[in-house]
């Protein structure tokens, strides 16, 4: 992937507005791009809800006379209160410029949150935590299909299909901090757990390659350096540190730590570069890239350093009195009604992130939160409200934890402030309708249009960006399109990959994704 855009490359051929250009590009460097660099994060993390999700009944941002056309009135499903009407609904924080602050149904008893019975704790945690002042949410995106697989695919890299015809945001971002981190991060893109799949990095080098790494314990037969894990090792393990080569012989301004047997490997790929094509050069590169990277995961020794990291920490020292109803022994659980059901299981995947991030190994990380919304039954809204109100409030405990913790090599910044969360599924799923006599329509399939939550560094406080007709439908947004002119549509998976890319510090110049992006206003920090 190149650096520049062919749109860009090509008005710059016309010699349209050049310098105007080159500072879009960054190019010039300037003063403000280097202050505001201080905002951007270094990492990314996608927390993904697989199924298709009902993000409205989470953060609301239709107008109160909407609400009663579209939204059940008040029930139970499993012995857990769901839906609300609009004098229900509660403000985060103090409205934030032109935008919609955060609104959530107030569930909980606000004189006893843990309470329980006709009240539900479970979205308390984004009060609990104060998380509005670092998180907004884009509504009604157009995800273009409503196909599982292709909606997938729209929500890593921007664009629908069978295939991916764009990298996923997590190895673009991996890609672009590379150089940055690569003494630092040897495993620059972790996918802990992918229910709907793994994000893939088409077309970017080795390093971008998302990794899977569902456990540590999973690590120990290929990436210890402990010689009670891999015996077969011992006496193969000595490493000198030395410069880094790249697959023609050439130093690449970093160091590597090598055994004997690793620098034999990777000096194979110098014999037979320029002797062949270029697609058997591009394939050589990407095999030495992969040979380095292992050797740094090696050296590294990523299993030890994980067991040492603290991942849960404060959910569990610290213990939120909300979550007093909750199973004791795990944070990220939930139970319903008269403890007829339990949430269990999700403590493991978010522990192993929490330990990426914190020992600063990675710099993308990937998620999925375990229960699936792909219903298609007569429950299914009574479904989405309860589950996703609780899966929601384990994404709150997440951010909680970050905003606990100390940000690697950057103090006084919190781990939040240094990362940026996406909360997101494939796509959403079909719209309640009230009929004229009272009752309720609830159908249960797939529907395109969606919300993505941004939370973290560079991320504006409290807003709701965009909505939704009483359809389901999104309504247009103000959007920078890739050639800097603003324009005003209904915002598209393209725009919400765009819009991260931008948070993380990156200009429309610097990836490519087809078919057109931009990004949306008002969700990036100004």
């Amino acid at each position: 992937m190149t650096n520049t855009s062919r749109r860009t490359l090509l008005k710059w051929a016309l010699g349209a507005g050049q310098f105007a250009l080159l500072e879009r590009a960054g190019l010039l460097g300037s003063s403000t791009a280097r202050a505001a660099d201080t905002d951007v994060p270094s990492r990314l993390v996608v927390l993904y809800i697989p199924g298709g999700y009902r993000p409205a009944y989470y953060f609301t941002p239709m107008d109160d006379a909407d609400i009663p056309l579209c939204v059940p009135a008040p029930s139970t499903y499993a012995a857990e209160p769901v839906f609300f009407n609009a004098s229900q609904l509660v403000t985060l924080g103090p409205e934030n410029g032109p935008y919609k602050p955060l609104r959530t149904w107030q569930s909980w008893n606000p004189s006893d949150p843990a309470a329980r019975g006709s009240y539900s704790p479970l979205m308390y945690g984004f009060t609990h935590f104060a998380l509005q002042d670092q998180l907004s949410v884009l509504h009604g995106i157009d995800q273009g299909t409503n196909d599982h697989s292709s909606a997938f695919i729209a929500s890593m890299c921007g664009v629908a299909g069978a295939d991916y015809r764009a990298p996923a945001v997590h190895s673009v971002i991996a890609n672009h901090l590379f150089e940055k981190y690569r003494e630092s991060r040897p495993l620059p893109f972790v996918v802990v757990t992918g229910e709907r799949g793994t994000p893939s990095g088409m077309g970017l080098p080795s390093h971008a390659s998302p990794v899977r790494v569902p456990s540590i314990e999973a690590l120990k037969p290929q990436l210890s350096a402990k010689p009670s894990d891999n015996p077969w090792w011992t006496g193969l393990d000595a490493r000198t540190e030395g410069p880094e080569l790249d697959a023609r012989g050439q130093p690449t301004g970093g160091t590597l730590k090598t055994t004997t047997i690793e620098r034999f490997s990777l000096s194979r790929a110098q014999r037979h570069m320029d002797r062949s094509t270029a697609k058997v050069d591009s394939y050589l590169e990407g095999l030495h890239g992969s040979l380095s990277s292992v050797s740094r995961v090696l050296a590294t020794d990523v299993v030890s350093v994980l067991q040492n990291t603290q991942g849960i920490d404060v959910l569990t020292s610290s213990r939120p009195a909300y979550l007093s109803s909750y199973l004791s022994n795990q944070s990220f659980t939930y139970t319903f009604g008269n403890a007829n059901f339990h949430l269990t299981g999700l403590d493991p995947r978010m522990d192993l992130a929490l330990r990426l991030l914190k020992s600063d190994l990675c710099t993308s990380v990937h998620v999925s939160l375990q229960v699936d919304f792909d219903t298609h039954n007569a429950f299914g809204h009574g479904y989405s409200c309860a589950h996703g109100r609780g899966l929601m409030d384990c994404v709150a405990r997440f951010l909680g934890e970050l905003k606990a913790a100390p940000a690697p090599g950057k103090p006084g910044k919190t781990l939040l402030d240094d990362t940026l969360v996406l909360v997101m599924s494939e796509f959403g799923r079909s719209w309640a309708s009230r009929s004229s006599d009272g009752s309720y329509y609830l159908p249960d399939d797939h529907h395109p249009f969606t919300s993505v939550c941004f939370a973290g560094g560079n991320v504006a406080a409290n807003r709701q960006v965009g909505s939704y007709t009483p359809r389901g439908l999104g309504v247009p947004v103000d959007i920078v399109e890739e050639n800097g002119q603003a324009s005003k549509r209904v915002p598209r998976a393209a725009d919400a990959v765009t819009t991260a890319l931008r948070i993380m510090g990156m200009n429309t110049s610097d990836f490519f994704i087809p078919g057109g992006y931009g990004e949306v206003v008002g969700i990036r920090k100004a």
